[in-house]
């Protein structure tokens, strides 16, 4: 039944997935998270809900206008799954709002293989990158995206490769004025500071451990046969998959650095890998496996919550 719903696109299906979140997070708060009921809380997640729809309403422009799946709402079904493996993402604004800047970035950096507008293409890929990090700076890690997109379509010309940087110094210089203004720059040099914190200890408790390995044994899983059916096409039609798979590869690597001990740096990975796991679905012919598959995403998460 689910797969046959989000096996079409539809404006509907938007609303159930929007539904579906409202009623996880209402779930989250109540027997998950440990926070104190009140306004604040309240607006905190109505902006948490207004981001997440428009970031599925990102992911289907970009999954649409690059043929990610095949006339399908997979992608958006499984991030939504994915995030909800992970519910403190929910209460960490700054993630959603960072996650969103960085979907922006690649689908800039995934059409700049109509080699039309290239040079504005690679600036605001750029600064959807700054920006995200300015939220999150681990983030400015994805601009290695933009690089890479460069040498697989082949357009590494030396004036290229400089637009990236004369956007960080646009980017940089518009911080420091804000920060300067607000007489703020203890946040400006904080925003700059990167320690590294290879913290596992969260991962020690169940309810951490339980969707951590459900997510890396389904991603293992859609990943081999992502590279599978990869390896039939041409290297032209190859890139966008080597650029869904090098955001994996670099969210992963923000995962393991990152300072933040609340699994909701996780947010980067669902993406990259919900694009591998509706590519999967997608090959599956047997309906019944399909539902199955799904169900498990749906149930996983519900039941971390009671852990």
């Amino acid at each position: 039944m689910i797969s046959s719903i989000f096996g079409r696109t539809s404006p509907i299906n938007f609303l159930i997935l929007t539904v579906f979140v409202f009623l996880f997070m209402i779930i989250t708060y109540a027997f998950h998270l440990d926070v104190s009921f009140g306004l604040g809380l309240v607006v905190k997640a109505v902006l948490s809900l207004i981001i997440i729809f428009f970031t599925l309403f990102l992911i289907d422009f970009i999954d649409k206008k690059n043929h990610l799946s095949d006339r399908n709402s997979y992608i958006s079904l499984f991030f939504v799954l994915i995030l909800c493996l992970f519910p403190k993402i929910f209460h960490e604004t700054n993630m959603l709002i960072s996650n969103f800047f960085v979907l922006l970035a690649f689908r800039r950096v995934i059409s700049m293989r109509s080699n039309r507008d290239m040079e504005i293409k690679i600036f605001d890929a750029s600064l959807w990158i700054f920006v995200a990090a300015f939220f999150y700076s681990w983030a400015i890690f994805f601009i290695v995206l933009v690089f890479l997109a460069l040498f697989l379509y082949k357009k590494n010309d030396y004036r290229n490769l400089l637009i990236p940087f004369v956007t960080l110094f646009v980017v940089t210089l518009l911080a420091f004025t804000y920060f300067f203004l607000s007489d703020n720059m203890e946040g400006f040099l904080l925003m700059l500071n990167f320690s590294p914190q290879f913290i596992i200890e969260k991962y020690v408790d169940i309810k951490y451990i339980v969707p951590l390995v459900f997510m890396c044994i389904m991603g293992l899983w859609g990943l081999l046969f992502f590279f599978l059916k990869k390896k039939s096409k041409s290297f032209k039609a190859r890139v966008p998959g080597l650029l869904v798979f090098s955001t994996l590869v670099i969210a992963i690597l923000v995962a393991v650095v990152s300072e933040s001990a609340n699994t909701s740096e996780l947010i980067y990975v669902a993406f990259p890998i919900a694009v591998m796991m509706a590519k999967y679905v997608e090959w599956i012919k047997k309906e019944w496996l399909k539902e199955a598959l799904i169900w498990m995403f749906v149930l996983v998460p519900l039941a971390v919550l009671f852990l």
